[in-house]
Parts: structure tokens; sequence; C-alpha cells
């Protein structure tokens, strides 16, 4: 008879990591129990602390490496372990490479039912510095400025003295407001701030989300990121009193400059504003769509439909070699940018709707469009069946599928494998170096085309 050996939270034990988490956590097994260790890397032996315990598995934390792996490296980050922002700065580059290509076949493998030929990750040797925006929370504790990031599935801010995926002016902006904002007692307006920071261009905006505005002081606040950042070209504010996440819903004020900063991707120039979305690491997202449009082979004959398009990026690049682009996105403000970043680069065989990704795609089956190649670049949710039911009644030779989230990816892909489509390339790109986040791209191309 096997005795099962129970543990309680605090007791302490000895495991060899032997796998990852889709998070990146490691993962132990210890008297047929499943324990999830964030920091650990697989193969590493280590005394660990029981955090947690579930009906099914538990949660442990290290308590000291007994065999560390020649994979771990000192993460430069001074509060690593507390913000939830990266997640594998605890790990080496070949490590970090090994684990996101393992994480897709994985994904593909339980979602799409495939055991899939994933390409070699596709890197840039950015891993500093890259992002180009940043959304800092600010809450008022103690009558003290809190800035920082959230700790992981909490509400609980860690505070950074230098996030060192952000870059240097993003950094000093944050310390800055944190002065300012106790300085001119206006801490309790503020939700979040945010900074987008166009890397080519080096033209910065900040956002201010508040709960009411004006609010005092809100001139001196303006005055003083004007005088201290030259690179400033767009001060903004929107009033949000919602009590949920959704953060940059409400009625935006431009007090400084204009509503937009512009940056360059590609020999192409892109306007972005606050609520339009652009790819936040600039140096991977060449390589990612360089990738993606080699895949998507346009010719000057075809036609590219470019659904979830945002300020226009991919189709207006696809527009250099297609006859006729059609780019469809549920943001406003985004279409607006679109249209102007298509003057702005000369493109006239491109056009962009307003509409949810179904139903822009049945509007143009109701133009009889029928494309020869649709990209899509959809939210973290994936497409929804009828967006994909849209994409197969318009029966492109070629679809390109590029997801920032391999599980939703794989769902997708195995639907359209069902209806007459098959993979050709699946190739994985590192955009967020330091976590476990990974954007993925998927040729298929129509069965008999």
């Amino acid at each position: 008879m096997c005795l099962l050996v129970y543990m309680k939270k605090n007791d302490t034990f000895i495991a060899q990591g032997t796998d990852y988490t889709y998070e990146g956590a490691g993962v132990v097994h210890t008297d047929g129990f499943v324990y999830f260790v964030p920091g650990l890397i697989s193969g590493e032996t280590a005394e660990l602390g029981v955090t947690a315990l579930k009906k099914n598995y538990g949660y442990a934390r290290i308590v000291k490496l007994k065999e560390p792996s020649v994979h771990r490296v000192t993460p430069p980050c001074s509060v690593y372990r507390k913000c939830g922002g990266c997640q594998l700065m605890h790990m080496d580059a070949q490590e970090q490479k090994a684990f996101k290509e393992n994480k897709v076949r994985g994904c593909f493998r339980m979602n799409a039912d495939m055991e899939a030929d994933v390409l070699p990750i596709l890197t840039t040797e950015h891993t500093d510095g890259y992002r180009n925006k940043v959304q800092v929370p600010v809450q008022l504790k103690n009558g003290k400025t809190i800035m920082g990031f959230y700790r992981t599935h909490t509400n609980e801010i860690a505070e950074f003295d230098y996030c060192h995926v952000q870059t240097a002016v993003s950094n000093e902006i944050i310390a800055r407001m944190r002065i300012w904002l106790e300085k001119y007692r206006c801490t309790e307006e503020f939700r979040h701030i945010l900074i987008k920071h166009a890397h080519r261009t080096d033209q910065v905006m900040v956002c201010m989300i508040v709960r009411h505005y004006p609010f005092r002081n809100a001139e001196k606040i303006k005055d003083e990121l004007i005088t201290a950042f030259p690179q400033i070209r767009s001060i903004s504010v929107i009033e949000n009193r919602r009590e949920d996440n959704v953060i940059l819903s409400g009625k935006e004020t431009v007090i400084y400059g204009d509503k937009y900063i512009e940056e360059e991707l590609l020999g192409m120039r892109f306007r972005i504003s606050a609520r339009s979305f652009f790819q936040i690491n600039p140096y991977a997202t060449e390589i990612l769509y360089s990738k993606a449009l080699e895949l998507a082979d346009i010719h000057p004959e075809d036609t590219v439909v470019d659904l979830y398009c945002g300020t226009g990026t991919i189709g207006l690049l696809a527009s250099r070699n297609a006859k006729y682009v059609y780019g469809i996105e549920i943001v406003d403000d985004a279409v607006k940018d679109a249209g102007v970043n298509a003057k702005i680069n000369g493109r006239e065989n491109i056009e962009f709707m307003t509409a949810d990704a179904q139903a822009g795609a049945n509007k143009l089956l109701q133009r009889i469009v029928r494309p020869d190649v649709v990209i899509v670049d959809p939210p973290r949710k994936g497409c929804s069946k009828e967006t994909l039911n849209a994409v197969l009644k318009m029966s492109p030779k070629r679809f390109v599928y590029v997801s920032c989230d391999p599980a939703t990816l794989a769902r997708d892909v195995k639907y359209m494998r069902e209806n007459g489509y098959e993979v050709q390339v699946i190739q994985p790109v590192d955009l967020f170096p330091g976590t476990y986040h990974i954007e993925t791209i998927v040729l298929l191309q129509k069965l008999n085309s």
C-alpha cells in the first residue's frame, strides 16, 4: 500500500525541475504531487518552500539552489522577484529560446492535435530598453505616491528605480512624475500614466489617465514635463471614472502639442495616437513584419485583406507589392491614423474601414472582394469562429496568421486545417525578451489552390 505524504504551507523539500508552465515557472514532482516554482530552471535541483496548496497542485518558492543550471544568470532588475512584468530574466538567451520554441510546440500539440515543425526563433540583439510603450499604475498609499507595475495576479504595485526593458527617457519621466505628483498634491486623481517613445524619431507622448479633468495643478504638471523633456510632442489627458480594468476609456483632451507622435518602420512613417495599437518592440517588429510579408508572397496582381490592421502597418507595407489592400480595424482612432499614414507614405492602393474583423470581412464578401492573401494579427484571445468562417468564405490562397498567444493561435489553426487549409510554416519571433510572451507567424495555404 502506497502512503502519500501531504505537505502543508511553509514545509520544505528538495526536488528537481523537469519542465516549465505556460508562464515559464519551473515544474517539479514530489510524492505524486506537482508544484509550480517561479524562477526555477528545468534541470536545477533546489530546496523549495511550499507557498500555496490546491487540490491537485501547489506553488513553491526557491529557498536554496542545490545544483544551479549553467543557463542561470543574475537578473539586472532590482525588483525582478517582486514585479510581474518580466518572468525569464534569470535564464540566459539560449534557455529563453528553448523555452519559447517548446512552448509553441506544446500549444500546437495540445490545441491543434499536431506535432508542429517549429522553425528556430528569430531574435534581435536589443534585449534592453526595447519597449516603446509603458503604462504605469499610480496609487496613493499612506500619503505616499506609489508608481510601478503590478505584482503577478495582484493589484499590489511593485515600485522600481529603473525598468530595464523601458527606454531611459521613459524611466526618467516616471521618476520625475512621482516627484511632481507629490509636490503638487494630485496623486489621488491619477490612475495610470501612459508613455509612448518612438525609437527612430525620438518623439515622446505622455497621456495621463485621471479620474477628473481639469484637476488641481494640471497646468503645472504639463509645464514641468515640457521643460524637462524637449522630446515630448504630445501631452493628453483621458478622464476615466470606470472601476474596472479598461484603462483607455473616456474623453481624451490634448493639452500640449499634437494628438499623435510618428515613428519609422521599414522605410515608412507611421502616426501613433494614445489608443492606437503599435507593436512595442520596433527592432523585432521589423523582423516580424518582414518575415510575415515574405511568407505572404504578395504579387503585383494580388488583392490583400489585413484584419485587425491597427494603424495600418502591415497593410501599408503589403501595399508596396500588392494591387490593392483592404484594412479592417475596430478602433476608430487607429483607423483615422491608418488613413493619415496612407497619405504620409503616398499609398493610394489601400482602403481602411472601421469594423470588427467579422463584420468587416462580411462587408468585403458583400462587395465580392476575393483576396489572394488574408493577413490577421488579432488580440490575445485570437479570432472568433465567425471571423474564421468569413475568411474561409473569402477563400484566399494564402492565410498569414500573426499571433501574440500560441495557445489561441493553435486553436484557430486547427479550425482552418479542418476546413481546407494546411500549415506550411510556423515561425516564432522574440518580441518580448525576458518575458514568457512570444509572437508567432503561421502560413496556411489553401489545399488544391
